[in-house]
């Protein structure tokens, strides 16, 4: 495991995937057969050991009947979980029931201190645990994202949607691993009633399963994605990849040479856009012209769509030296920060039109509002699951998940707040109706967490309004 630039104190920041374990029912079993109890929980640590080390885990705790592992390769992880719901199901116990393991898997950056782990991503896994039932096995989308592609023979992974789980903030995304010998009864996920749940019932449902049935990002986009977060790569490396296919080639160089980006002379090689606008830029234009091109309807008008996403991309840019952030990243974040918006208008469009007829009607919704009322869930939410799957970087996926509340941003939380109030310009630049309570509300509080003046604010909006036509000569582009 190798440590991230990032320490707090004595503890460094790793990424691992995270295998926690505990025995279903393990106190009623002391209680009433307390010798049998003894053999077995001996019989199961050793199992449960085995499964571990055999591939290249590591116990960092052990409490009661639970064990706490972490592995660097998140295929390992299912691998062992595999293996130990295997051994337990052959195994003979000297209970009159056998032992029914739950088995929860889930993959992010964790506080390493002492020996023992902290953070967010250990709290998550801990609450997944507790809505596994004994002999399942549960995984979060990001481990999923790791392992879909090596899964072992006859092992397949189940969506069993999106899960709110108690005092998380935003849901979570899990699949079940699905094995030989596992009884129908395990299809079922456990007791979630302490999670946040809606006061009120939807007026329409955005089922979990349309998430997953949205297009992919073209193949040629991912593997080029793939070359550009290589810093090992150049710009002919990119340039290898992207050749293959023509009509991405040439609305590459065509947003290159648009008026947005305004260079004197003409840029004629993919290799030297990648080298005059840089690895970050051409980032977001290959997914902005990969998601155009997928992303397709023929009753929503989704150019409107794009161009604020283009104008919240300008407004970051501009706002971005006053902050110290990366202009490059700021313009990639502003035009992916709506994503999920997206994905409601494809795959739920009746009901996007529906929020869309809230937010102009008398009551004046926000957007967020908006969808509430209609779906499960919100935009940032369902374009977070979106990037993840992606496998868009981290900041990108904070961005898309937190810009209106950059305060769960965690160390992020600047970067989300700039996306967010660049949001804000955009709309109150373009004059695209938003209602004014949430605009007013939400600036105010943004430029107080980015310690900006009101006449930063207003040199934003006038640096949107006068790149109106550039940012139509983008949008030209692209489509």
């Amino acid at each position: 495991m190798v440590p991230a630039e990032l320490t707090l104190g004595d503890a460094s920041l790793i990424t691992v995937t995270f295998l926690f374990t505990d025995i279903e029912g393990s106190t009623n079993l002391w209680e009433t057969e307390s010798v049998a109890m003894r053999v077995a929980l001996q019989r199961h640590n050793v199992l449960l050991s085995s499964a571990i080390e055999r591939y290249h885990g590591y116990v960092f705790k052990t409490v009661g009947d639970a064990f706490c592992a972490t592995f660097d390769d998140a295929a390992d992880a299912l691998r062992a979980a595999c293996r130990i719901q295997a051994s337990l199901a052959a195994e003979r116990w000297p209970t009159r029931a056998g032992l029914r393991v739950r088995v929860a898997l889930h993959t992010g950056a964790a506080y390493l201190s002492a020996g023992d782990y902290f953070g967010t991503t250990v709290n998550r896994c801990a609450r997944l645990l507790a809505v596994t039932l004994g002999g399942q096995t549960l995984l979060t989308a990001s481990t999923e994202a790791l392992v879909r592609e090596s899964l072992p023979a006859g092992i397949s992974l189940r969506d069993t949607g999106m899960l709110r789980l108690r005092d998380l903030p935003h849901p979570m995304h899990v699949f079940q691993l699905m094995h030989p010998g596992l009884s129908p009864s395990l299809c079922e996920l456990g007791d979630t009633s302490g999670g946040n749940k809606l006061t009120t019932e939807p007026m329409a449902r955005f089922r979990p399963v349309d998430l997953y049935e949205v297009p992919t990002l073209p193949t040629i986009v991912v593997h080029a994605l793939k070359v550009l977060q290589n810093p090992n790569s150049d710009a002919r490396a990119v340039e290898r990849v992207i050749v293959n296919d023509p009509a991405i080639s040439a609305k590459i160089l065509r947003v290159a040479n648009s008026a947005f980006f305004g260079y004197s002379r003409r840029v004629s090689t993919i290799a030297e856009a990648v080298r005059v606008l840089g690895f970050t830029n051409v980032q977001g234009m290959i997914i902005s012209v990969g998601a155009f091109d997928a992303f397709r309807t023929e009753r929503l008008n989704l150019l409107d769509f794009w161009k604020h996403s283009i104008a919240t991309a300008t407004a970051a840019r501009f706002l971005s030296p006053r902050l110290r952030c990366s202009a490059d990243e700021a313009f990639m974040a502003g035009i992916l920060h709506d994503i999920g918006k997206l994905i409601f208008a494809v795959q739920a469009e009746p009901g996007y039109h529906q929020v869309l007829a809230l937010r102009r009607g008398t009551a004046a919704l926000s957007s967020l509002e908006a969808e509430r009322t209609l779906f499960e869930f919100t935009h940032p939410e369902v374009g977070e699951m979106v990037a993840e799957r992606w496998d868009l970087p981290a900041r990108y996926v904070a961005a898309i998940a937190h810009h209106h509340d950059p305060d769960a941003a965690g160390e992020e939380r600047t970067f989300c707040a700039l996306i967010g109030l660049a949001d804000q310009a955009a709309y109150a630049a373009l004059d695209a109706g938003q209602p004014a309570a949430e605009g007013d509300a939400e600036r105010r509080a943004l430029l107080d967490t980015l310690a900006l003046l009101p006449q930063q604010w207003d040199e934003c909006l006038q640096h949107v309004r006068e790149a109106r036509p550039n940012i139509a000569a983008l949008l030209g582009a692209i489509g």
